[in-house]
């Protein structure tokens, strides 16, 4: 009864690391007939486009799909080209940014959001120590970080009943390290939900645009030069049209929500 008692608790921990996994990494709908369609649609009209308007209409073909409820590397990534082909460098980055979160590993994708970003003001984000002990961070996508905590306590769960019965050292001690391996990377997946959905980024999509002390434009400017198109920030707090907003360089300001993107 012991060893049933056991198996039922491990069962029930193994149920609920895999069920959290599959939420959190945000199983889309399927893709739909429709949607191949459109996006084949967008890439024949990026590769006709010979202005900025007919780049533009790209771009919002690819908002259609994202629109519709699917998350995807590759048409943010190329939603970011029509825009940077469209001359829209703060919306392009935005696309690129989010789209690293799913492709970090495309060297392409690097490629152009470093041509996007160029030098900008606020100064270089610093990573934190945290990034420096999970080095795979940066190269593991978001969704295979999820994906990742089901596999190992999967594979846990399936050493530990083994070890119940079999009561070898061996199985004993892979059990061990699965469920090492299950906490360190449900640390690691957690920390990509808190910097990713639980706060939110932003960049300016204006030249030009005035920072202000306060959240409205009676307020003197916070910075004694305006931010140009595609400084980079993090949202601080929201009150009606203005988002207060803190630049790499921990400064802060007020900006009114139609300069700027959020993702």
């Amino acid at each position: 009864m012991a060893e049933l008692s056991r198996i039922t608790s491990l069962f029930r921990i193994h149920c609920t690391l895999c069920t959290f996994a599959l939420f959190a990494a945000g199983c889309a709908r399927q893709i739909d007939l429709e949607t191949v369609r459109t996006f084949q649609g967008a890439l024949q009209q990026f590769d006709a486009s010979d202005s900025p308007e007919d780049y533009l209409r790209a771009a919002a073909m690819y908002q259609e799909i994202l629109d519709s409820g699917i998350v995807s590397g590759t048409v943010l990534y190329n939603q970011g080209n029509a825009f940077m082909q469209a001359g829209k460098r703060g919306r392009a980055i935005a696309a690129y940014r989010h789209a690293q979160r799913y492709r970090p590993r495309d060297p392409y994708l690097d490629a152009n959001l470093n041509l996007a970003l160029g030098a900008e003001p606020g100064g270089s984000p610093r990573r934190p120590m945290i990034e420096y002990i999970l080095f795979w961070q940066h190269w593991l996508s978001y969704p295979e970080k999820f994906k990742i905590v089901a596999l190992s306590a999967a594979i846990a769960f399936g050493f530990g009943v083994c070890a119940l019965f079999l009561r070898r050292r061996l199985i004993k001690n892979l059990a061990i390290a699965a469920v090492v391996l299950t906490l360190l990377f449900s640390f690691s997946a957690g920390y990509d939900w808190y910097r990713y959905d639980r706060i939110l980024h932003g960049v300016v999509i204006q030249d030009r645009v005035i920072a202000r002390k306060g959240n409205a434009t009676t307020y003197e400017p916070a910075f004694t030069e305006p931010l140009s198109e595609g400084t980079e920030f993090r949202l601080v707090y929201r009150q009606g049209n203005w988002l207060r907003v803190r630049l790499p360089s921990d400064q802060e300001g007020w900006l009114p929500d139609d300069s700027v993107v959020l993702y």
